[in-house]
């Protein structure tokens, strides 16, 4: 897919972002700075992930009564699912697609929230993703000048020309409002506006003069995708190389989600001072025909993932994977073979990089359990951990030296 940077991508970038003043001449940071800076990247599953089907409680007599054979993964049979070994009162099994993030958690590099979720009762994407998106508990609450992601990213990165990244046509909610910031799906053709060198003194003059947060923006993005392409390898014909990534790492059987998740990757190569970065990933929405639909995302979810664990494995700075759902699904099953939207939902990270072990390894969040006085409204699996505070957990274990989100 060709990456789009016309004016209007271009300003979209640049809104991300505040300027900074000489932002233009700012180098990346050298090596040894980059050990000081963390990289926390978040995955967002669009849709309602069904997390029951994700990570099932294999021997919980409510689950396998109440939830139909196809929609739950099993403990035996040929689709098994992988134990995680992560709780002695409850059989926990990753889905069988999942067999490469359950390789993760059983390196002890992996944390789980079974049950977590927003505050407020709701099971509207809008707004759960829009809560989720600027760290709020309700909806209603004051919005804050950015997303979460973004605040969290301006108090814990450095002084890098890119300090977050969504590797998407658009910019991820959680960093809206974020400094130093580009929505770019891949780097493949460079980051020359349109129109060479022309199109970028025709863009620099137009903003060169103007005053105002637009204008500033757009001098800003200029910066920003001036530096990142500057350092991009090229060939003797001024065209970029293709990025290689660690040696035996295929991100293609991820499809689209891959070429994402390998420009995180390579930005966080090129550019050391990268604190931040989102990627979404749709198709959770599983009203109907789950069992074949949830199947292959999972697949591209797990395939992707360790990809891009295998790609950062050597990176001289901590690094974690964020990965979230607005919510999640119905404990049954609806007439269609699929689930409607329920409440809590999974909610998983994994590390590596630098000096330091992943300090979160094989934690499992409060498990509310799916008995009948346990459910919330007598239908789904109850909210026993605030999306917060797993987040808050993550961001602390990654940079405890830097202040941690939602402070306030």
């Amino acid at each position: 897919m060709t990456m789009l940077l016309g004016r209007r991508g271009l300003l979209r970038a640049g809104l991300a972002a505040a300027a900074l003043p000489g932002l233009r001449g700012m180098a990346f940071a050298s090596p040894a700075a980059a050990r000081e800076v963390p990289l926390l990247i978040l995955v967002f599953l669009r849709g309602g992930m069904d997390g029951l089907h994700f990570l099932s409680p294999a021997d919980d007599p409510h689950f396998v009564d109440l939830r139909v054979a196809s929609l739950r993964t099993a403990a035996e049979g040929e689709r098994a699912g992988a134990r995680l070994d992560a709780s002695p009162d409850t059989d926990f099994r990753l889905h069988p697609e999942a067999a490469p993030l359950a390789a993760i958690w059983r390196e002890g590099r992996m944390a789980i929230w079974p049950a977590a979720g927003v505050p407020q009762p709701t099971r509207s994407h809008f707004e759960a993703q829009a809560i989720m998106g600027w760290g709020q508990g309700r909806q209603g609450e004051p919005v804050p000048r950015s997303g979460w992601l973004a605040a969290w990213a301006e108090a814990a990165g450095g002084a890098a020309p890119v300090a977050t990244l969504s590797a998407q046509d658009a910019t991820a909610a959680a960093l809206l409002g974020g400094r130093r910031s580009l929505a770019i799906p891949t780097l493949a053709r460079g980051l020359e506006p349109p129109g060479g060198a022309f199109g970028a003194a025709m863009l620099a003059a137009l903003h060169a003069g103007a005053a105002g947060p637009v204008a500033e923006a757009g001098r800003s993005a200029l910066a920003s995708l001036r530096s990142l392409d500057g350092v991009l390898p090229r060939n003797a014909a001024g065209q970029v190389v293709p990025y290689a990534p660690a040696t035996g790492v295929e991100y293609g059987p991820a499809a689209e989600f891959g070429r994402s998740l390998s420009t995180v990757a390579q930005v966080a190569k090129l550019n050391p001072g990268l604190t931040a970065a989102a990627v979404d990933l749709g198709g959770w929405d599983t009203h109907e025909g789950q069992a074949g639909r949830f199947e292959g995302r999972v697949r591209v979810l797990a395939r992707g993932l360790a990809a891009l664990d295998a790609d950062l494995r050597d990176l001289p700075r901590r690094w974690t994977v964020l990965v979230t759902s607005e919510f999640g699904r119905r404990l049954r099953a609806n007439r269609s073979g699929g689930t409607d939207h329920g409440r809590a939902g999974t909610v998983f990270a994994f590390g590596g990089g630098g000096q330091r072990s992943f300090g979160l390894g094989r934690h499992l969040g409060p498990w509310p359990g799916l008995a009948p006085e346990a459910l919330e409204e007598g239908v789904d699996l109850r909210v026993a951990t605030d999306y917060r505070e797993a987040f808050r957990q993550v961001a602390a274990e990654l940079a405890p030296d830097r202040p941690a989100p939602f402070r306030g």
